[in-house]
């Protein structure tokens, strides 16, 4: 048969895919993730996300882990929590809440949700160059978390409107360095 020519096609990375319920397993650079409403992740589970994920919530929408959440960007690939808005305004989505132990939250710019992480009983959680600046409601904390032993908060780069930049009561064995507010 003749050869066929194709035209180059440029292909945009991510493909979009929506999610809602409960989600756990692995998200990868393979799509943007658009968060319909607030999804949970179950306890006992994990949520992977990959360096360089986009994660995208509709009004309204957020994150609510009784399992475990690992955020794992890096220096060139950051993992990013957005609004999904296309010209987005602080409060336009919840925000991320854990209640799960070892969470893991490194690289991570969080923008214009209503609220930053919060949640109770997160033991032996890491977050490590958080970026949240300036684009939170008003009355938005950082990290606002309540008997969550062994925590550790490291070049964390936090600026919010609330009263609290890093808030952990009854956090016993807690290392905070480096943080920039």
């Amino acid at each position: 048969g003749a050869d066929t020519s194709l035209d180059s096609v440029l292909l945009i990375p991510g493909e979009v895919i929506t999610v809602t319920g409960e989600q756990s397993g692995n998200w990868t650079t393979a799509f943007q993730y658009w968060v319909e409403d607030t999804v949970t992740v179950p306890e006992g589970e994990t949520l992977t996300i990959d360096a360089g994920v986009r994660v995208k919530f509709l009004p309204g929408a957020g994150m609510v882990c009784h399992g475990t959440l690992q955020a794992n960007g890096t220096e060139d690939e950051h993992v990013l929590f957005t609004s999904k808005q296309p010209t987005p305004l602080p409060g336009d989505w919840d925000n991320i809440e854990l209640y799960g132990e070892n969470n893991i939250i490194s690289y991570v710019d969080y923008e214009y949700a209503t609220d930053g992480f919060s949640g109770d009983g997160a033991s032996g959680s890491t977050f490590d160059h958080l970026t949240m600046v300036g684009s939170l409601s008003l009355s938005a904390n950082g990290i606002y978390l309540t008997n969550s032993s062994d925590m550790t908060f490291t070049n964390n780069h936090i600026s919010v409107a609330g009263e609290y930049g890093i808030f952990s009561e009854n956090s016993p064995n807690s290392v905070v360095t480096y943080q920039q507010h």
